[in-house]
């Protein structure tokens, strides 16, 4: 019997692995259903790939099997072109988003953080806000009243984990030691993007002046021990914080906080 219901909204097929991957597997641990919506097609992930091939296998093949790797539901694709979120309004994709909390009613929702520093990607900020502003007008009735006839309430969602790669506020740190290794398996399934990042490691390094080839490890037809170093070492920093061997961390917000703390 499932514990109750996580909701992830993100831009691309590996963002919820990169930052939050390791809370997800101890979310399904504890019994709880793990749903993610993809918002973009993930179309210009890769330096190799065309679109049309990289969108199938990003789509079709590495997101679900990430998805089973940590014990997700169900992922959903809303198929936005990726990088070119912004041309969309902020508002229709705020909707949609409202109306896949009232579907699947969740108790989490995890996100990208509006408030986060040094975020220079569009499509995670337009994710962060729409998600955010969903979160804050889900359980608000005369906001698509419309849903209701399509037989989805308001819901109220009580628990919001932002996560972003440079973290303001966090006030959060999930202990993902038990998980660490099956975060790793669920990020090597998105073997485009895998890719990617060890292309764009090396394109970095050489254009200051870095001998890449003598860097055996960045390695694209073997992406795993790089990864897998860059993963453990994040971890294991954000862990520490906290006593942990290895963590994750978030901006934690709980429904009512603020009522609480005027009413004590």
């Amino acid at each position: 019997m499932s514990k109750g219901c996580v909701l992830i909204f993100s831009a691309h097929a590996d963002d919820a692995e990169f930052l939050a991957g390791g809370t997800v597997a101890r979310f399904v641990s504890e019994g709880m259903d793990v749903y993610e919506v993809i918002t973009t097609n993930n179309e210009r992930g890769s330096f190799e790939l065309d679109r049309e091939t990289l969108v199938k296998q990003s789509r079709e093949i590495e997101a679900k099997k990430a998805a089973q790797v940590l014990g997700k539901k169900d992922v959903f694709f809303l198929e936005y072109p990726d990088g070119f979120l912004a041309d969309y309004p902020i508002n229709e994709l705020r909707a949609k988003f409202i109306k896949f909390i009232r579907k699947l009613k969740p108790q989490i929702v995890m996100t990208f953080d509006p408030w986060a520093k040094n975020e220079p990607h569009p499509d995670h900020r337009m994710v962060a806000t729409a998600a955010m502003e969903a979160v804050s007008f889900s359980h608000m009735p005369l906001f698509h009243p419309e849903h209701a006839k399509e037989g989805f309430k308001p819901h109220l969602v009580t628990e919001t984990y932002y996560f972003a790669k440079d973290p303001v506020g966090s006030n959060k740190i999930v202990d993902i030691t038990d998980f660490i290794d099956k975060k790793i398996d669920a990020l090597c399934a998105h073997t485009s993007q895998m890719k990617l990042t060890i292309d764009d490691i090396r394109l970095t390094l050489q254009a200051t002046g870095a001998e890449v080839d003598k860097l055996v490890m960045l390695d694209r037809d073997n992406y795993r021990p790089a990864i897998e170093l860059f993963i453990k070492g994040w971890a294991q920093n954000v862990g520490s914080k906290a006593g942990f061997q290895y963590g994750e961390e978030f901006r934690y917000e709980q429904a009512g906080e603020l009522i609480k703390k005027l009413t004590q």
